[in-house]
């Protein structure tokens, strides 16, 4: 756990809840203001799909689709220094069950 910098990847392994459930990364410091983050998805569990924003006190992102060995560029609208920014997951409201999704992924 704790707070690192943007620019660094930064790996995840969360859980994302049944039935429209969220999860969240670690933290890290937003380095330049809108500047798009990058996630590199490795395992999206159960062959389902779900979505991911980049969200903090200062803004947020739109989501995208993420599945197996992908990488993606995340827009956003948070501002540089903010501390808060992370990475949200959503299931879909048709998602019966957890998904485990692991990766890395870097705020910028």
């Amino acid at each position: 756990m704790g707070v690192h910098a943007g620019t660094d990847f930064k790996d995840y392994s969360t859980t994302v809840g049944a039935v429209n459930g969220s999860a969240y990364t670690d933290y890290q410091v937003k380095d330049t203001s809108k500047a798009d983050g990058y996630l590199d998805s490795y395992n999206v569990g159960g062959n389902y799909k779900v979505d991911a924003r980049m969200t903090a006190s200062t803004g947020t992102g739109s989501w995208v689709r993420i599945d197996d060995n992908m990488g993606y560029f995340i827009p956003n609208s948070i501002t540089s220094g903010n501390s808060t920014t992370r990475m949200q997951f959503s299931n879909d409201v048709t998602t019966p069950v957890n998904v485990q999704v692991t990766g890395k992924w870097a705020s910028n």
